[in-house]
């Protein structure tokens, strides 16, 4: 069983000089958990044992999810920095200094990363590139703590106030913003139907992405405090009253409904034909999505508000808990194939890139095992 280890730590008071980061990256992290179906590591497989790599202390605390290239690692704190590390190492590349605190995770397009910050005074979208961490550009938004959305032609931001925005992405130029009801806390998902955005007020709307227009909307059975998974033809959401639901986007109507027994507070993952779901109190689902009624759940006697990672068809799945254990757990049976123990709380899934695990944790902590 893998411990908690220090492997090349490096703590925000070594103050350590800048160096470039690469200036590109040509695989990037264009989405929340890497693209909208949050499968980025149903292809990876892992050593049978992963043992500590390195762990960064990154200051205050890493707010969101960090963007994983194929050399770097981009993740944003609560000491208002956006911070690239070298991924082999843990060795802080540069920081760059923005005007509030980042809620949500970058995103990594080729040779820039884009970023948003909640109002701490004023909410704003960045750009800024990836070589140097130099500002390309900035445009006051709002709050925004959910994570932002890049479907290539534009970047969406959602708010606290419930203002949705549309900028171009090479100068950050606002294109629309529309106004919703209650808070986006879950990012916004680009879909050849329209935008498609989940508020506070238990409504999921269903915007034009090229003139901001709402052209539908649904009540849900609860909030959706996470970002939904797409596959372009359904949109896979989950709600804090402890519903998992399938919504049809050609026809606007739930395709299925399946309680969760506790709220769902972490990100549905879509690998291949199975959508992984992670409960408040510890239970893993796992439902087929053209047949539902085939759902099984695991319970793994933990607490967990950050969603499942699936790996490689039989590598199994990744979960983190509120207490810092992470778990690689046989999806049919499971069974706990590897634990590690980090300081709590894990708020965001476990990501993989090239077999290489990449945890935030508690206290500003960054780990990676392989």
């Amino acid at each position: 069983m893998a411990g908690l280890f220090s492997v090349n730590a490096i703590t925000a008071g070594c103050a350590p000089a800048m160096k470039p980061g690469p200036a590109r990256q040509e695989s990037g992290w264009p989405a929340y958990l890497g693209n909208q179906r949050h499968d980025a590591g149903a292809r990876e497989t892992l050593n049978p044992d992963p043992r500590p790599l390195w762990h960064v202390t990154m200051g205050r605390g890493v707010r969101g999810s960090p963007a994983l290239g194929e050399s770097v690692v981009a993740a944003g704190t609560a000491d208002r920095n956006l911070v690239l590390l070298d991924r082999a190492s843990g060795e802080v590349l540069w920081r760059s200094h923005l005007d509030g605190t980042v809620r949500s995770g970058p995103l990594l397009d080729e040779d820039r990363l884009y970023v948003a910050t909640e109002s701490q005074p004023d909410g704003r979208v960045y750009a800024v590139r990836l070589r140097d961490g130099r500002r390309l550009w900035r445009v006051r938004a709002g709050s925004v703590t959910a994570p932002l959305a890049f479907d290539g032609d534009a970047i969406y931001a959602g708010t606290e106030d419930g203002v949705v925005l549309r900028l171009e992405p090479e100068h950050g130029r606002v294109q629309w913003r529309a106004s919703l009801s209650g808070a986006v806390r879950a990012g916004p998902l680009s879909t050849p139907s329209g935008l498609v955005v989940a508020t506070t007020s238990d409504t999921l709307y269903l915007i034009d992405r090229e003139t901001g227009i709402v052209r539908s909307r649904l009540k849900l059975p609860g909030a959706v405090l996470a970002t939904p998974a797409t596959d372009g033809r359904r949109v896979y959401l989950a709600t804090t009253s402890g519903r998992i639901i399938a919504l049809d986007l050609a026809t606007w109507t739930v395709a299925w409904d399946r309680a969760a027994g506790d709220a769902v507070y972490g990100a549905p993952a879509l690998a291949r034909d199975t959508l992984f779901a992670l409960a408040r109190d510890g239970r893993l689902w796992t439902i087929p999505v053209d047949t539902p009624d085939a759902a099984s759940s695991h319970t793994l006697d933990i607490v967990a508000t950050a969603g499942p990672t699936p790996l490689a068809s039989g590598g199994g799945v990744l979960v983190g808990s509120v207490s810092g254990e992470i778990l690689l757990v046989d999806a049919a049976s499971g069974t706990i194939r590897w634990r590690a123990q980090v300081t709590g709380p894990i708020e965001e899934p476990p990501l993989v890139r090239d077999r290489q695990v990449v945890v935030v944790a508690g206290r500003g902590n960054i780990h990676t095992y392989r």
